[in-house]
């Protein structure tokens, strides 16, 4: 099949039936994530913006683009790696994501788990009875991306959430009965808390294969392999139903998040009227928290002491 827009082949196909070269694929995505983020005033001129860079496919991709365009918006781009410590998994993308970042000269800062809470992950994981893995590893990463904000002094942080990916968290909310998470959904998260950076997610309508396509035509890739935590996790179960509604429904994900961020944004504006909480700080480590101890201080106190 040849390109759409001009005589060479093809190597991908949208959902509205376009086919797309190398380089017109290229273009695609690049205009389209622009247009993300001009339409949702994600980013202005001078912000300092800090890219939670995992070493996967989407988050190298985030990086290298917006390292890319950084004096198109003039910003200044850092990437933030956490590396949880999952022997035989992050190390191997932690190894890919240095070899990047110095072929592409891009700014990286690595934060560890063992440096902060003074053990791994998959350590942390089997001594503890309490907390499951996704637990742990939600509330300290979360912490380390607070920290690393106050450290670089950053304006923003960027997260390279895809289209797949917001679907399977807005469903997932919505049969937990998570109000508060559901309202922080979208490119630019609305609900931000005192002493929080705002989040903001330029790949918000990308899909899962566009940025693997724009990862491999760039040589970003990284090792394949997923999170060994992940199996048998909700998220997991979730996704996989959604990928056979989208083979069997092509657009469903791009068409269920239009019509279900509209009432998102209704509910945003009703809750901030009838909600004002105030965080204090926690007594330990400063994180702002409506709790004496933070989650992060509670969870590292009861791991390290057990």
């Amino acid at each position: 099949m040849k390109c759409s827009f001009c005589n060479n082949n093809a190597i991908y196909k949208d959902i509205d039936g376009n086919y797309y070269c190398k380089d017109h694929f290229i273009k695609y995505f690049e205009e389209k994530t622009i247009n993300t983020i001009e339409k949702y005033k994600l980013i202005k001129s001078g912000d300092r913006i800090g890219v939670g860079v995992s070493g996967g496919k989407d988050s190298n991709a985030l990086l290298f683009f917006l390292n890319k365009y950084k004096e198109y918006f003039n910003i200044e781009v850092f990437g933030i790696h956490i590396d949880e410590g999952i022997k035989g998994y992050r190390d191997k993308d932690t190894e890919k994501l240095l070899e990047i970042s110095k072929k592409y000269n891009l700014n990286v800062k690595i934060y560890r788990f063992t440096e902060y809470f003074n053990i791994r992950l998959d350590e942390a994981v089997k001594i503890s009875k309490e907390y499951k893995s996704c637990t742990i590893c939600g509330v300290w990463r979360r912490w380390l991306m607070w920290k690393a904000a106050k450290d670089l002094n950053l304006d923003k942080f960027a997260t390279a959430h895809n289209l797949n990916d917001e679907v399977q968290t807005i469903l997932m909310n919505i049969f937990e009965g998570n109000l508060k998470d559901l309202l922080k959904e979208g490119p630019y998260v609305g609900i931000v808390e005192e002493d929080f950076i705002p989040r903001i997610k330029p790949f918000y309508f990308n899909t899962e294969k566009e940025n693997l396509l724009y990862s491999i035509l760039n040589n970003l890739e990284p090792p394949f392999g997923e999170c060994p935590f992940i199996v048998g996790e909700f998220r997991d179960i979730i996704r996989s139903k959604l990928y056979k509604l989208e083979d069997k429904y092509p657009g469903f994900h791009r068409n269920f998040l239009r019509n279900i961020l509209e009432i998102i944004y209704k509910a945003k504006i009703d809750y901030k009227m009838k909600n004002n909480i105030k965080l204090r700080k926690c007594k330990i480590c400063g994180y702002p928290t409506t709790r004496e101890i933070c989650r992060s201080c509670e969870i590292k106190l009861k791991i390290n002491n057990i």
